[in-house]
C-alpha cells in the first residue's frame, strides 16, 4: 500500500439543482518518497481533490488513508499544504510565523526554533526573516508559504500552483529546494497546469479533468502514448511504400522546403529514412526530429477548448 491511498474518492458543490460533482469517483495512490504531479485545466477539480487529500474537508463519499490509517486518524502535522492563496500572517515577520505555525503544531522551545532557522535558509529568507511579512515581494511571500507548509515536519506536502507569480530567481530556487526536500526522503505532491514544471520535476503523474483522473503513470509512458515530428529538406520523390512502412503520417505545413510527418519515434526512425532515401537517389539537406511533449499529451486527453472556471 501507498504513504497516500484515496479510494473512489467524491466531492459535491452547491446546492439544490445547481448541486455538481467535483470530483467523481477518484483513486489514486502515491508512494513513500515520491515526487508526484497533479496536472488539470481550470475547473478540472484539482483544488477540491487536494482538499480533500489534504485533510482539510472530508469527501461525500469514498475514504483516504495516510500509512495505512484512515486520514482522519492521523497524527497532527502528518501532512502539509502550501495552498495557491497564501496562507500567513502579513502583520507578522516570517521568523514569527513560522513560529506560530510551529506551536500549532505542537513544536516548542529549542527544536520549533532549530527547524524555524533550518526552512527560513533553505528558502533563503534569513535576511528577511525579522521584517514584516506583508512587504516581501512576491516570490518571498511564495517562498514563505512554501516553508510553512513544511514547519510540521510532515510525512507529505502538497504544493498547490508553488509558483505563481514568482521571478525566474525564486522560481529556481523553488525547484532546487523541492528536489532537495525529495531526495532527503520527503512525499510531495506538485500540483500545477504548467506542464513544462511537472516534467521538469515529477517522474510520476496524474492529469484529472472534469473531476476524473483521465491518465497516471510515469513520465515517459504518458509520452510514448503521442506521437512526435519528423522534418526534411529533400531532393527528389520518396520510396514507395516509405511512409506506409515506417508509420509516417504527412503534416500539412507551410511551403518552406521542408517535409513533414507524424511518427512514434522520429529519433528512432530517422537513420532508416535517410537509407531509404539514400538508396532512392534522394538528396537530403536537411533533417530534424521533434520528440512528444507533455502539452500533446494533456490537450490530447482534456481538449482544446478554453477553460473559463
Amino acid at each position: 500500500m501507498g504513504l497516500l491511498v484515496a479510494n473512489k474518492v467524491s466531492v459535491w458543490r452547491g446546492t439544490g439543482p445547481g448541486r455538481r460533482e467535483v470530483v467523481r469517483g477518484v483513486s489514486l495512490e502515491v508512494q513513500a518518497g515520491e515526487l508526484f504531479g497533479l496536472l488539470g485545466p481550470n475547473g478540472a477539480g484539482k483544488t477540491s481533490l487536494v482538499s480533500v487529500l489534504s485533510g482539510l474537508e472530508a469527501p461525500e463519499s469514498g475514504s483516504v488513508y495516510l500509512e495505512g490509517r484512515p486520514l482522519a486518524a492521523a497524527a497532527a502535522g502528518r501532512v502539509g499544504l502550501a495552498p495557491q492563496d497564501l496562507a500567513f500572517y502579513g502583520t507578522l515577520t516570517g521568523r514569527e510565523n513560522l513560529r506560530f505555525f510551529g506551536r500549532l503544531h505542537g513544536r516548542e522551545g529549542a527544536e520549533l526554533e532549530a527547524r524555524v532557522g533550518d526552512l527560513l535558509n533553505s528558502v533563503g529568507l534569513v535576511e528577511a526573516a525579522d521584517r514584516a511579512s506583508a512587504g516581501y515581494s512576491g516570490g518571498m511571500q511564495r517562498r514563505l508559504n512554501l516553508a510553512l507548509a513544511l514547519v510540521s515536519d510532515p510525512a507529505i506536502v502538497f504544493l498547490d500552483e508553488p509558483t505563481v507569480g514568482v521571478d525566474p530567481q525564486s522560481r529556481n530556487l523553488l525547484f532546487s529546494q523541492v528536489r532537495r526536500w525529495n531526495e532527503a526522503g520527503l512525499t510531495i505532491v506538485y500540483i500545477s497546469h504548467y506542464m513544462e514544471e511537472v516534467r521538469e520535476l515529477c517522474p510520476r503523474l496524474a492529469i484529472i479533468d472534469h473531476g476524473q483522473i483521465v491518465a497516471c503513470d510515469r513520465v515517459e509512458a504518458l509520452l510514448a502514448r503521442e506521437h512526435g515530428t519528423l522534418g526534411v529538406r529533400l531532393e527528389g520523390g520518396l520510396p514507395a511504400g516509405l511512409e506506409e512502412r515506417l508509420g509516417l503520417v504527412p503534416l500539412p505545413g507551410p511551403a518552406d522546403g521542408w517535409q513533414r510527418w507524424r511518427c512514434q519515434d522520429p529519433a528512432g526512425v530517422a537513420p532508416e529514412f535517410l537509407r531509404a532515401a539514400e538508396s532512392a537517389g534522394c538528396r537530403v539537406s536537411a533533417l530534424e526530429t521533434q520528440p512528444p511533449d507533455l502539452q500533446q499529451v494533456f490537450l490530447g486527453l482534456t481538449g482544446h477548448a478554453l477553460r473559463d472556471e
